[in-house]
């Protein structure tokens, strides 16, 4: 099971839909539920090294053993790309 997208969420909740990214999710939804997702910066490990950042866990179980690369833009904080 995966980590839940929200704050304090340790695990995916069905009750809660914006808690996790399921396999019947528009490609809009899923957006936005990333976008809204819980990501402290620079907190990536609890102290039991467990991922506490949701985001960190969905790429490490669904995109990193299918991709060869991964890239990340980020955005200006005025806007537009680095």
């Amino acid at each position: 099971m995966l980590s839940g997208l929200k704050e304090g969420a340790a695990k995916m909740s069905k009750s809660d839909p914006d808690s996790a990214i399921f396999m019947e999710d528009s490609e809009s939804d899923v957006i936005r539920k990333i976008n809204i997702a819980y990501c402290k910066p620079k907190e990536v490990y609890n102290e039991k090294g467990e991922f506490l950042n949701p985001i960190m866990d969905y790429c490490k179980t669904i995109i990193f053993p299918s991709a060869s690369k991964m890239e990340i833009r980020r955005l200006k904080e005025n806007g537009g790309d680095m």
